[in-house]
């Protein structure tokens, strides 16, 4: 089994990290006097909870011939041997259907026909090496 922590993006990581300080402080100055002001605390908490999450659970297993993501409540597996391409991405908007990532530099992976990811690991070049070791027929963009 080989683990890969997510790599950040200062500037998104940061905005998360303020987004998640405002919400945390929210109930310190808006104290909730009624049952509807409680619910609402509650759901304000639990988006607070949530970005914490995904701040401190993005990353990539490979385990035998799987690649797992997390990224909080975003997690699957995809099976390396039905992934087609890598093409790395270094622009600011990615075009892929999911994106468990905290980086922006990282790669798109397209798997099964029209299936596609993007992940962000901090470590690339091992990262491409593990899933090459499994599937050589994996072409490099």
């Amino acid at each position: 089994m080989k683990k890969f922590s997510s790599d950040y993006h200062i500037p998104t990581v940061s905005l998360l990290w303020v987004t998640v300080l405002i919400l945390l402080a929210t109930p310190f100055f808006a104290p909730a006097n009624s049952l509807g002001e409680i619910i609402i605390q509650v759901l304000i908490l639990s988006g607070a909870f949530m970005l914490l999450w995904v701040l401190f659970d993005t990353k990539y297993v490979i385990n035998h011939s799987y690649l797992y993501y997390y990224s909080g409540p975003i997690r699957g597996k995809i099976d390396i041997f039905n992934i087609n391409t890598i093409e790395q991405q270094k622009k600011w908007f990615v075009n892929a259907s999911l994106k468990p990532a905290l980086g922006n530099h990282g790669f798109i992976i397209r798997y099964n026909q029209f299936d596609d990811i993007y992940v962000s690991p901090r470590d690339k070049k091992r990262f491409v090496e593990a899933l090459l070791d499994l599937n050589p027929q994996i072409e490099i963009k």
